[in-house]
Formats: C-alpha cells, sequence, structure tokens
C-alpha cells in the first residue's frame, strides 16, 4: 500500500481540529451537567429571571432564546434576500467587467471584523430605526432603534457575502446547455432568472440553513444592538436578549450568582447544537443540489 505525503502532513491538523471540537463540546456538556440534571430541557422554557447572590435563583432562558431564533430568523431573511438578488443582478444584467469588482466587494465584507459591522449598527442603522419611527408599532418599542430588528438586519448584512458567494455559485454551474435553451426560446433575463432560480432553490435554502446556523451564533453585532434587555420577542421592533449576547454580558459576573454560570454554558451548548445541525443540512443539501443538476436534462 502506497502512502500519500500529503495525506500524512495535513492528517495531524484534522485529527487536531477533531480533538479540539471535541473538547469544547466535552467542557460545555459537563460544565453546564448541574442544569440538566436539576431542570432537562425545562430551563428552555421558563419565562421567569430572578438572579441570586445567596440562593440558586431562577434562570429561565425562554426570552433569550426565543431572542436568538427570531434575530437569526430575520438574518436569514435579508443574508437570502439580498444574495438571491445579486446573483440575479451579476448573471443576467450587470455588465461583465463589473464581475471583478463585485466579487472584490464581497471578499472585501466578508474580511471585515464583526466590530466594524457592531459600530455602524450603532451609529447609522440604529437612529435610522429610531426615527423611522417603526418602534411605534410595538407596545414595548425601543426608543433608542436597539432592537431585535436592528440586530437581525446587521447581522444578516454581515453573513450575505458567505450567503451570496454560495447562491451565484449555484447560479453559474447551472449547465450551458440550460442557458442556452432559454435564449433560443427567446427568455428574457427575468424569465431566465425564474427558471434557474426554479432549479437551484435547494442551492437557496442550503445557503439559507447555513445563514441561519451562523447567525444564531453571532455575538458581538448583537450585543452591540439587541437592546441586552430580557424581554419577550414580540415585536421585532423592542430591545431583547439573545443567548450569545446574555452569554456576554453575564458571563463575566456570573460566579456570583449559584447557579448561573451552569445554566449560560447549557445555553452555549443548545445555540453550538441547533448551529451545527442547521450547518450539517445545509451542506448536505447543497451537496444534493449539486448532484442533482449535474444529472438533470432541461
Amino acid at each position: 500500500m502506497k502512502l500519500d505525503p500529503l495525506k500524512i502532513l495535513l492528517s495531524p491538523a484534522a485529527i487536531a481540529l477533531i480533538i479540539v471540537s471535541a473538547s469544547i463540546l466535552a467542557v460545555l456538556v459537563y460544565e453546564s451537567l448541574n442544569t440538566w440534571i436539576q431542570d432537562g430541557i425545562g430551563f428552555l422554557l421558563r419565562l421567569e429571571w430572578s438572579p441570586s447572590e445567596e440562593t440558586y435563583g431562577t434562570y429561565g432562558m425562554l426570552a433569550p432564546f426565543l431572542g436568538s431564533l427570531v434575530t437569526a430568523v430575520i438574518a436569514m431573511t435579508v443574508a437570502g434576500a439580498l444574495s438571491t438578488a445579486l446573483a440575479v443582478f451579476v448573471n443576467e444584467y450587470a455588465p461583465k467587467r463589473f464581475n471583478n469588482f463585485i466579487s472584490l466587494a464581497l471578499f472585501s465584507m466578508a474580511a471585515l471584523p464583526t466590530i466594524v459591522y457592531g459600530m455602524w449598527g450603532l451609529s447609522v442603522f440604529a437612529p435610522a430605526v429610531r426615527q423611522s419611527g417603526l418602534a411605534s408599532l410595538c407596545a414595548m418599542g425601543s426608543p433608542t432603534g436597539y432592537s431585535v430588528f436592528t440586530a437581525g438586519v446587521v447581522v444578516g448584512l454581515m453573513i450575505a457575502p458567505f450567503s451570496a458567494a454560495m447562491v451565484l455559485e449555484a447560479y453559474r454551474a447551472v449547465p450551458f446547455t440550460y442557458v442556452e435553451a432559454l435564449h433560443s426560446l427567446g427568455a428574457k433575463g427575468f424569465e431566465r432568472a425564474g427558471v434557474i432560480l426554479g432549479l437551484i432553490k435547494g442551492s437557496i435554502i442550503a445557503s439559507a440553513l447555513l445563514s441561519f446556523g451562523r447567525a444564531i451564533g453571532e455575538t458581538t453585532i448583537v450585543a452591540m444592538t439587541v437592546g441586552n434587555v430580557i424581554n419577550l420577542p414580540l415585536c421585532p421592533f423592542q430591545p431583547a436578549h439573545t443567548i450569545t449576547s446574555l452569554i456576554a454580558s453575564q458571563f463575566g459576573n456570573a460566579y456570583l450568582y449559584p447557579g448561573l454560570q451552569s445554566r449560560l454554558l447549557a445555553g452555549a451548548l443548545v445555540m453550538v447544537i441547533g448551529s451545527s445541525v442547521s450547518t450539517s443540512l445545509g451542506m448536505w443539501l447543497a451537496r444534493v443540489t449539486a448532484r442533482r443538476l449535474k444529472g438533470e436534462s432541461l
């Protein structure tokens, strides 16, 4: 049996990555074990948040959990809409000489630190939301503009370049015979786009799942723009907390409150599992769609 030198060289890196991932998961499970033994999944269904430095307080994670879901769904929607629109524009309407410029812009946006998006959200988008009067649509609307909606939109803008790259690649991967057939039938840009988007809908859904997995774990942007209040996110224009923003704001002092650190780590474990499941489903669906496209005939 002939050994592949490159395989031997890269194997330690792969093994190290698996070990690190497993150790992180093990630490989260071990440190949150007290929560799972005492409450099980019930801590995610409890609303009351009552810290105590003397005895075990009540740390219901329902509000932050729903805040995470709503924020991630808004971000996924924003990223999906932008990436699909960009794919259609680039492939059907934009002059070819602009492709390199658009690719450079996407790479530049993807390379920006999340703190930059958070600062933009604080200084530009949150004031715009405040001045728009959208908060008046909620009984507990945010007077500052910091809200679930603000956090979701800014996170959506942050993950849009990654989502767009995937949708663009899927759009361009459609066999030329399909595009040629559409041209021969006299299909216009929007008509071609409708057909091609139908062919790659699996990749679009996969992109949405990957975006959801990325958005649900975002911390910096959300902590800066969501408002950081324990509220049920009944309206997107009110301030709230997500599990990640709650961990960011509370973990440093959690040791002062019996039981809080375990609850926060249990919440982190839930986020890791949710993100992993969403990402895995997205990757699987993307592979299935790619194989289907290669074997289809128009």
